[in-house]
């Protein structure tokens, strides 16, 4: 979690900063393509992270749960909103404006260098699973294993799928024979 290193009194100051907010099961907390500034931490409930495809569809990309962030890439700036987030129950959040956090930080140093390294564990945790993920959507595309072996870094691509390679000649070998 990305208050994990913060002391009660730290804890203290930033959840003055923030808005608890309630959202009744179905309803969106975020909406991909709007423009954003805030993040929020789950306090009770669970939601989903969804793509939006094409015809209407999405595709739901996470759930998250209590002490869980939420619409954090919009807070560092990445805009618009790249995806959205829709209660599957009641939940409660604390919500936190950029612009409140950056000034509470000015005062306390300490705690921004703190809730940004959380952040950035955070995130380098989700673009670590999204590896996995990508990596495990790829083999099933090719049609091999569903899973990527975990004492392995490759895929096992079956047999029919293999490119074959020409060999280009050479000057030095005009048949291409190697």
């Amino acid at each position: 979690m990305f208050l994990n290193s913060m002391s009660a009194e730290e804890m203290n100051l930033i959840e003055r900063i923030g808005v608890v907010r309630h959202f009744p099961q179905g309803s969106s907390l975020m909406v991909e393509g709007e423009i954003g500034s805030s993040f929020m931490l789950v306090l009770t409930g669970t939601v989903e992270v969804r793509k939006r495809l094409r015809g209407g569809k999405y595709k739901k990309l996470v759930v998250f749960k209590a002490c869980d962030l939420i619409g954090e890439i919009a807070f560092l700036g990445v805009q618009p909103r790249t995806a959205s987030v829709v209660a599957l129950e009641d939940t409660e959040v604390i919500e936190f404006e950029r612009n409140d956090f950056l000034r509470l930080i000015e005062k306390h140093p300490a705690i921004g260098v703190k809730a940004y390294r959380g952040m950035a564990e955070e995130l380098a945790q989700r673009l670590s699973r999204s590896g996995e993920e990508l990596m495990n959507a790829i083999a099933w595309a090719l049609g091999g294993p569903r899973r990527v072996d975990e004492d392995s870094e490759s895929i096992t691509v079956p047999p029919q799928l293999r490119l074959t390679r020409q060999k280009v000649p050479s000057a030095s070998d005009p048949a291409g024979k190697v």
